[in-house]
């Protein structure tokens, strides 16, 4: 008989949409064999005072998952957020019966009502009774532009996945990029069960932070020569054998209508475009038709690309913490990584005080079709001080072009465009006000008696 235990983790946020899915767990205390929460051992001292005992489900389990002082000192959020839900998910996961089915929810996820709460749970009952999808990870969402990025807002596992994920050791992260330490990757590359390959250890995000978009480029045809493709097969191949969209498996089971109802209250998390396998594995594989029309003849190398984007890593690191006198100062990366570590090194000078040099110096980088976001961020602003409109909206409607997408950036442009036109006006005014004191000079001096 298949066994179902929750699994709620992470910080209480609202206290009323946390008392609203205890008090659901609770009208469904009998399908469930076993409740735990973990979180904070400052979490739960507070916990009593966030909501009231009585609405705690009968039997619930408080896991003290420790403290994480580690936040602090790391400036990645993808990174800290990656080891406290670590912690957290491991910690609860040791106190679940290993032969049971997990629902893995946040202590911020709203089941909005008992009613539509039990709609949930019986749906997620149904898919896992079915003999095809018992041993399968459910997932609601993905983002198409790396490998592993299913949504992880809400875990639903297998006993099997549940172990796999169990024995996730953080060390086992060291075997991918740095970009790569990011909650999504991590777990479903463990409930995937990802060999350890190029494909799994590449940074697939680079290429949009580099300002790329959906071009391929030179790091990506370095690492892969003519394999992507094979590459792109095997980790479907690994993907659709372990795991099912929700909404595939509510077809399976014929309860889409019910799927439907629960997707149109949000209870279920969908931040991301792809909703069902079919899509997921044609978004590749269109993507692996593009990169080999895309691929130069002479695109095969000997080179340890990955050796070179572990320097590239550390200088972004040095970067994002705020060593920008280092990184002035620092050596340039070889390719593929030149031209993105000349952006970092070129506005960390800007930072430092190189004025009109550095300047010029990410003028030139931009000119020769450099696009990293840090690059388009600063000389955006810095032209805008400058009141440089020309120069500025040349840069801004390429920079637009490149990151139309990133809310961040489109703001920024945004508000660069009132900045340049209010230093323009400024120095108009200040320009016509020298005129006028240099002319009232002028005529002053011509009138003094020899």
């Amino acid at each position: 008989m298949m066994s179902l235990n929750i699994l709620v983790t992470g910080q209480v946020r609202d206290p009323v949409v946390f008392a609203r899915l205890m008090d659901g767990v609770q009208a469904l205390r009998s399908k469930f064999a076993r409740i735990v929460y973990s979180t904070w051992s400052d979490e739960l001292a507070r916990l009593p005072t966030l909501v009231s005992k009585a609405c705690l489900p009968e039997g619930l389990q408080c896991v003290d998952a420790g403290s994480p002082f580690f936040g602090a000192t790391i400036g990645n959020r993808d990174v800290v957020s990656f080891v406290a839900q670590h912690r957290q998910i491991l910690a609860g996961l040791a106190a679940t019966d290993s032969d049971a089915h997990i629902i893995r929810l946040r202590a911020d996820f709203d089941c909005v009502s008992i009613e539509n709460f039990e709609k949930f749970i019986d749906l997620l009952i149904a898919v896992w009774k079915d003999s095809s999808l018992a041993s399968r990870a459910l997932v609601c969402g993905a983002d198409d532009f790396s490998p592993f990025f299913f949504e992880d807002r809400m875990l639903l596992l297998s006993p099997k996945q549940a172990v796999r994920l169990a024995n996730l050791k953080l060390d086992d992260s060291y075997r991918f990029d740095y970009f790569n330490l990011f909650p999504e990757f991590q777990f479903y590359a463990s409930l995937v069960g990802a060999v350890d390959t190029q494909f799994a250890r590449h940074d697939h995000r680079y290429r949009q932070r580099a300002g790329f978009g959906e071009a391929f480029c030179d790091y990506d045809f370095m690492a892969f020569g003519p394999h992507y493709e094979d590459q792109v097969r095997l980790y479907l191949g690994a993907v659709t054998k372990e795991l099912t969209f929700l909404s595939d498996a509510a077809d399976i089971v014929g309860k889409r209508s019910e799927y439907d109802v629960l997707e149109k209250l949000g209870l279920l998390p969908r931040n991301f475009r792809i909703g069902d396998m079919r899509e997921y594995c044609r978004t590749w594989l269109v993507r692996s038709e593009k990169y080999s029309n895309s691929m130069p003849s002479d695109s095969v190398s000997d080179i340890d690309v990955e050796a070179r984007k572990r320097l590239y890593n550390n200088l972004y690191l040095n970067y994002f913490s705020g060593n920008s006198g280092l990184v002035a100062s620092a050596p340039l990366v070889d390719a593929p990584f030149t031209d993105a570590a000349a952006e970092l090194v070129g506005v960390s000078k800007l930072l430092v005080g190189g004025g009109d040099e550095a300047l010029e110096e990410l003028q030139k980088l931009f000119d020769r079709g450099a696009r990293g976001f840090e690059l388009c961020f600063y000389l955006i602003r810095e032209l805008a001080e400058r009141g440089d409109k020309a120069e500025f909206d040349k840069v801004a409607d390429r920079t637009m072009k490149a990151f139309a997408s990133i809310d961040r950036m489109v703001s920024h442009v945004e508000y660069c465009r009132i900045l340049v036109e209010r230093r323009r006006k400024a120095a108009g005014r200040t320009a016509k006000l020298k005129a006028r004191t240099e002319t009232r000079s002028t005529k002053v001096a011509v009138e003094l008696p020899s």
